[in-house]
């Protein structure tokens, strides 16, 4: 029954993360989904047949290509070719670059994932913390949070952030090999996150992340056999594209120039660390709120514990967050919240969470920031999704409120395919919503009590 009660769990989780898919025409999920067509179209890494339109994209040779790490494509294209042999799909007027497209990318690269991410954060609820409503803990930081308006979405960060805490969890358990593969595939879906396993690899070198680590030249080999693979994926695809190993998509950008001279990295600045943090523009505790409340009660628990630079999570964090306050467009470009924080906010949820039900007092500020959170992304997920340009200060208020009290619902919902509209489709989901969390409290709760 355990295991049919967490496949039941699972089901209703990815209910709620695959009810909205997106199709819009975003430069960074087109280019990934310009790749796909390509390799199944044409046989080739050259987009040069979709590129019109496509921002995100590398000029070599007079050939264009995608820019963007190669592992989320490279996913989903084996999947789309099958619907593409069954004749589930067929080609419209960019050929194979179809809204199907980047609807099953979006699913496997934004909805999955994050489904996964939440069972994970479950299992360590669990494993941890008194019997609460675990699944309510697990679940309702992310509801909340600017992750839940890209689920559905063909983009990396999700499936990057998934894969990263699946590395975490490994090293914990002292399985290396698993640990450097999901390090690996991580890396494969943003270059930045090679924080990560930068850090830990020198932890497990030293013995610093567990108390009874396997001999540390052996825990590297395994880390090293299990990246090995992707490793080589890496130096092939780049081969593939421009002749050489070592040089990424990023090298050879034809809009955004600005990243071939040091992929756009430099020192962060007062603009963005106070913009990646408290602002309302990008602030990572204001389109997740819950992360105040995981920061204290972390604070609280472990000031007598051992130094921050000894943590396996809160040491790489901090530095991953460094990076991205010291990238030139630290803002993400069109977005809703710190979308290049989502690793970070994804591992500071899964220690911290269990700290918050753990504590009866941080019960009532759970739920007020959760239920301050959850306001701005259902708000956001059914109106406007992330599309929030560069020079609006304020999106919450400047563009989602107005949205949302003008009734612009988006249509990008898999009701309105079945002929709902966009209205009825959004009443639906928070209603499916409202019902989906009861089954699951219920469902957690029996768990428990078994």
């Amino acid at each position: 029954m355990s295991a049919i009660r967490t496949l039941a769990i699972g089901a209703l989780l990815l209910l709620l993360t695959s009810w909205h898919l997106d199709r819009g025409p975003n430069d960074n999920t087109l280019s990934r989904a310009a790749l796909v067509a390509a390799l199944i179209e044409q046989g080739t890494l050259r987009i040069d047949a979709y590129h019109e339109g496509i921002g995100d994209k590398a000029l070599i040779d007079g050939h264009y290509y995608s820019d963007k790490a190669p592992f989320p494509a490279l996913l989903v294209a084996p999947c789309y070719q099958v619907l593409v042999w069954s004749g589930a799909v067929h080609p419209g007027e960019r050929g194979l670059l179809t809204d199907r497209l980047l609807m099953l990318g979006g699913f496997l690269c934004g909805s999955l994932p994050l489904a996964l991410i939440i069972l994970l954060c479950w299992h360590a609820l669990r494993r941890s913390s008194p019997p609460v409503p675990r699944i309510l803990f697990a679940l309702l930081p992310f509801l909340g949070s600017f992750l839940f308006v890209y689920s559905g979405s063909f983009n990396a960060h999700i499936l990057g952030a998934m894969l990263v805490l699946l590395a975490h969890i490994s090293m914990e358990r002292q399985r290396y090999m698993l640990m450097g593969l999901a390090c690996g595939a991580a890396v494969l879906c943003e270059y930045t996150l090679i924080v990560f396993p930068l850090i830990w690899g020198v932890m497990v070198l030293f013995r610093r992340p567990m108390e009874h680590p396997a001999p540390p030249l052996r825990a590297m080999a395994g880390i090293v056999t299990g990246a090995f693979p992707m490793v080589v994926l890496l130096l092939l695809f780049n081969y593939a594209q421009s002749g050489d190993p070592f040089s990424l998509g990023y090298d050879h950008e034809a809009h955004y120039t600005f990243m071939s001279k040091g992929y756009g990295l430099g020192l962060p600045t007062w603009a963005s660390l106070w913009g990646l943090t408290f602002s309302s523009y990008r602030g990572l505790f204001i389109y997740m709120p819950v992360l105040l409340a995981v920061v204290v009660a972390w604070a609280l628990v472990h000031r007598k514990g051992p130094a921050p630079w000894n943590d396996p999570v809160l040491l790489p964090c901090v530095l991953s967050f460094l990076l991205v306050a010291g990238y030139r467009m630290w803002w993400g470009g069109w977005a809703y919240g710190p979308r290049h924080l989502t690793t970070v906010a994804v591992l500071l949820a899964y220690r911290g969470l269990p700290l918050l039900a753990a504590q009866r007092l941080a019960r009532w500020p759970f739920f007020v920031l959760v239920g301050i959170g959850m306001a701005e992304a259902l708000a956001a997920k059914n109106t406007l999704w992330y599309s929030m340009p560069t020079g609006v200060r304020h999106p919450l208020s400047e563009l989602v409120v107005p949205a949302l009290l003008e009734g612009h619902f988006t249509n990008m919902q898999w009701p309105c395919t079945l002929g709902a509209s966009p209205a009825q489709a959004s009443f639906g989901f928070v209603l499916v919503c409202v019902l989906a969390i009861f089954a699951l409290a219920r469902l957690d709760r029996a768990g428990a009590r078994s």
